[in-house]
């Protein structure tokens, strides 16, 4: 990706001093943040969505309280300047997870190592997303939903139900 404007690795993070942010966390202007949040090494936040055709990125990436955010993560913005990318609060987001453009991501959830979340995704309150999980763009994931370990989501997933698979299905116990 070329970026045009080099001083954004250079920033000071202008953040509540209660967030804990790793030094080589590169964090971009458009990103606004709560508080006591925890950002760990290497992570990318707010750097432009991959939107084919798409040259000029104006959204911004809102970050709720209270979120553990692990090493090697990105988190995307969108192009439409009235758009965001959001976290919510209290959620966990493990090592190498990508968040794409114009996602939300709820409460209380818990993005496991390797998650891929497509653009336009919704990740509802308290869902669970296990190891290495894909979800396709453009699906929601309901409500304390759990999504089983490798699972690849093409389709919209009922609150509180557990799919598991490629595709993802619904387990029946």
């Amino acid at each position: 990706m070329n970026h045009p404007d080099h001083s954004i690795y250079e920033q000071s993070f202008d953040f509540d001093e209660s967030n804990k942010i790793h030094p080589t966390a590169i964090i971009y202007p458009n990103v606004t943040m709560g508080q006591n949040n925890i950002i760990g090494a290497y992570c990318v936040i707010g750097s432009n969505g991959e939107i084919r055709g798409m040259q000029e990125f104006e959204g911004r990436v809102e970050i709720g309280s209270g979120n553990t955010i692990s090493e090697l993560v990105t988190i995307q913005r969108p192009a439409a300047a009235d758009k965001k990318t959001i976290i919510g609060n209290d959620n966990i987001i493990m090592a190498h997870t990508h968040i794409g453009h114009d996602a939300v991501i709820g409460n209380n959830c818990e993005l496991s190592t390797g998650t891929i979340v497509g653009g336009y995704c919704h990740i509802n309150d308290g869902a669970k997303i296990k190891l290495g999980v894909t979800i396709r763009n453009r699906k929601i994931i309901g409500r304390e939903a759990v999504v089983g370990m490798g699972a690849v989501v093409t389709k919209d997933v009922d609150p509180g139900i557990t799919v598991v698979g490629n595709p993802a299905k619904i387990l029946i116990k």
